[in-house]
């Protein structure tokens, strides 16, 4: 590692900075070096103390310091000279929009279309104006700069178009709407673009009235659109229209599509009351969509009469999810016998993999009543009553944790031996290998420990038993904190030694027919034009499409951050670079970047534990999008939720606190850090809980830190919540992935903070 990262990201904001401008030049990446941005002859000199404010001023908008940003542009529009006061009147337009506020966002782009431009620029200009007038309703304005944008021939034209066509049908002209739409369906466009205009089509034939046409765009959504909720939608959509046209046959077709293929969806469980649907739906159906959709009562009362109709074949199924019912409720005994009658059933009939299922929830249910000799010898059973299922190894490992937990080593040893046969992937062998270790280290087997611990260490992946091996090889227990993160990126020249020789000679023409393809150029359009989330939706496009060639996936992840798209640039190197422990500590730093490393620093030192822990939290909670939102409403980059932000806010201080703030990493990150700080006080300095309290609450985590008896390993094991479990093991792993990428342990390993 040779170079600063805050040197880099500088670069990358100059370089942008004066692409943006677009004073000369197509502003398209260099085909010869597509990891450089090409310049621009008019952009002031790089030393002028004026263009280093613009320059600063980037920076801190990237980490929210909106207002601060905001000021330094509006004093070079004042102050400037001529490339100065354009550089800043476009990166204030496309801040204003990016902001949501449209309005002024607008305004600022006029004054700016109002300066000598490159065609260029004022390309890029019209497509911002035009989606900003489009945003505002202002339907005339807006289709003038977008049929301004198409004609000067933007590479992102079919964005235009698609925004041309929402106003033909805003106006009812629903014929040219189709027309317009169809025009660029022919274009590979990413996924999301192609469902969403593939719905807007199917919409703009039923307001036509050509109503097969539309039934056809709905039924090929059903199969094709990019998430399963719109493909529900469009199922939903199909019966609908069918029903309505008086063809039955596809209206079944469709709605039995939606309830087999996605009951979770919220659609599925709206078509249970919808008069046109129910008749049509089946009791099996209607039962799986209400215990999908936690409608516990109605799911009970569909399962009981499942079972009273007496009909064999069902009986297991029915059996085994009114187990789960009664478990809802805290009526375990009840449960227990449900499972029994399950496994008898499924046995009857020799469906093992209910069999299987069954007996692991009887398992857990035994085991969560404290009865845990009967939970170990109901999940080692699995194994030999349904050797198939996909239960019986898990099974297995669960039946060793409880014996060893019972202090019977020789036991829990004996039945990971059995497990270790059973482990497909490496994952699994490396749980087998180092538990067993721990099984005879118990037993007082220190020689078997050792070799067991070396088995565990020589997997190849950066899985969390391996690195724990490693770890306890080394002698390594704890590990130093890492202080500050060394502003350090990656040495490039070893990475692409290491492709050579991974890979062979890097393909030139290659290289440049897709710099110069027509989805980089649409890409870079966007991302000038201020079109950010529209351009992450290409590159996204680029990465999958790109996933075979190692070359390209390298020169793109390193396009991607110099363009501060840090999520892209880790998701284009994580196809690259395996994440195993001979891949060079250089191109994992690809994978997983420092980003913000002063404020990350600052804020993990100030409360109390490594800055590497700290990144690898962001990794797991946000994968490094700012922007990043859950479906419970957590947001940013440490994803807080509401209600903790409030309480945050209120020990900080922070009187002026809105939860969009959060969206701001200098925010984010010291609110994350600040509770993540808060538990592992709180924990008695035990970071494995303290992550746990982090995703599955302060009093889970208590909870599971007593029945963990001061061993980490056993305490993770204890999570009962699979999401908090699994959340722990990745971002240690992260926080271990991150020690060794950037030189502060030696080789690959874990050292619990």
């Amino acid at each position: 590692m040779n170079k600063s990262f805050s040197m880099l990201v500088t670069s990358a904001l100059l370089v942008l900075c004066i692409a943006l401008v677009g004073c000369g030049g197509n502003g398209a990446r260099s085909t010869a070096t597509p990891a450089t941005p090409s310049g621009s002859a008019s952009a002031p000199p790089a030393g002028s103390s004026s263009f280093e404010e613009l320059e600063r001023a980037a920076r801190l908008y990237e980490e929210g310091s909106i207002e601060e940003a905001t000021k330094i542009y509006k004093d070079a529009i004042k102050d400037g000279d001529d490339p100065e006061r354009q550089q800043a009147l476009w990166s204030l337009a496309r801040l204003q929009y990016q902001q949501g506020d449209n309005g002024k966002a607008e305004d600022t782009v006029e004054d700016y279309l109002e300066e000598e431009l490159s065609s260029d620029a004022e390309r890029a200009a019209l497509l911002l104006k035009g989606t900003v007038e489009f945003a505002q309703g202002r339907n005339d304005e807006a289709e003038e700069s977008l049929k301004g944008y198409v004609a000067a021939g933007g590479p992102a034209a079919a964005y235009a178009t698609l925004r041309l066509a929402d106003l033909s049908s805003r106006r009812g002209e629903t014929q040219k709407a189709i027309e317009q739409t169809q025009s660029v369906l022919g274009e590979k466009l990413p996924p999301g673009v192609q469902t969403d205009a593939r719905f807007a089509l199917a919409s703009y034939h039923e307001d036509a009235g050509t109503v097969a046409a539309a039934l056809d765009g709905y039924e090929l959504l059903g199969l094709e659109g990019e998430f399963r909720s719109e493909r529900a939608e469009a199922l939903s959509r199909a019966a609908g229209l069918a029903g309505d046209a008086g063809d039955v046959e596809r209206r079944l077709r469709s709605l039995r599509m939606l309830l087999t293929v996605y009951p979770a969806q919220a659609k599925a469980l709206e078509a249970l009351d919808d008069p046109r649907f129910a008749p049509h739906i089946g009791l099996s159906s209607r039962a799986l969509v209400l215990f999908l959709h936690r409608v516990d009562d109605q799911a009970t009362v569909a399962y009981q009469a499942i079972v009273d109709s007496g009909d064999a074949a069902l009986a297991a199924d029915a059996q085994y999810h009114l187990g789960i019912l009664a478990e809802r409720v805290g009526s375990y005994d009840e449960a227990i016998a449900r499972y029994d009658a399950s496994i008898a059933a499924a046995g009857a009939i020799g469906d093992l993999a209910t069999v299987g299922q069954a007996s692991w929830d009887k398992g857990t249910v035994f085991e969560l009543l404290g009865r845990t000799d009967e939970a170990a010898l109901t999940f080692v059973s699995i194994v030999d009553v349904a050797p198939s299922s996909e239960r019986a190894s898990e099974a297995l490992f669960r039946g060793g944790l409880l014996r060893y937990r019972q202090e019977l080593a020789a036991d829990a040893a004996a039945i990971w031996g059995r497990q270790r046969e059973l482990a497909a992937d490496v994952a699994s062998r490396a749980r087998a290998y180092y538990w067993a270790a721990k099984a005879a280290r118990a037993a007082g087997d220190e020689a078997g420990a050792l070799g067991l611990f070396q088995e565990t260490a020589a997997l190849p992946d950066l899985d969390y038993y391996t690195l724990r091996a490693k770890a306890e090889l080394s002698g390594q227990a704890t590990a130093r904190d890492g202080g500050e993160i060394a502003t350090t990126t990656p040495d490039f020249a070893k990475v692409e030694q290491w492709l050579m020789a991974r890979l062979g000679p890097e393909d030139p023409v290659a290289r440049t027919a897709f710099f110069s393809g027509p989805a980089h150029k649409r890409a870079i359009e966007l991302l000038r034009a201020g079109l950010r989330s529209d351009a992450e939706l290409e590159f996204e496009q680029m990465i999958e499409d790109t996933s075979g060639s190692g070359w390209l996936l390298y020169r793109l992840s390193r396009e991607l951050v110099e363009e501060r798209l840090y999520e892209l640039s880790a998701q284009a190197a994580l196809r690259f670079v395996p994440l195993q422990v001979d891949s060079p500590p250089d191109a994992l730093a690809m994978a997983y970047p420092a980003v913000f490393p002063e404020i990350v620093s600052e804020q993990a030192n100030d409360n109390g534990f490594s800055p590497f822990l700290l990144l690898g939290l962001v990794r797991q909670e946000s994968f490094y999008d700012p922007r990043a939102v859950s479906p419970a409403d957590a947001s940013g980059l440490t994803q807080v939720i509401p209600t903790t932000a409030e309480g945050i806010a209120e020990d900080l201080d922070e009187k002026d606190f809105q939860n969009s703030d959060l969206f701001r990493p200098r925010v984010s990150l010291r609110f994350g850090a600040y509770y993540l700080g808060a538990q592992i006080e709180q924990l008695d300095r035990d970071v494995p809980a303290a992550l746990s309290a982090y995703n599955g609450g302060p009093g889970n985590a208590a909870r599971w830190q007593e029945a963990g008896g001061g061993d980490p390993d056993v305490f993770l094991e204890t999570i009962e919540f699979s999401e908090t479990r699994a959340y722990v093991e990745l971002v240690l792993e992260n926080y271990a992935t991150y020690l060794y990428a950037y030189g502060v342990t030696s080789e690959p390993l874990l050292p619990l903070p």
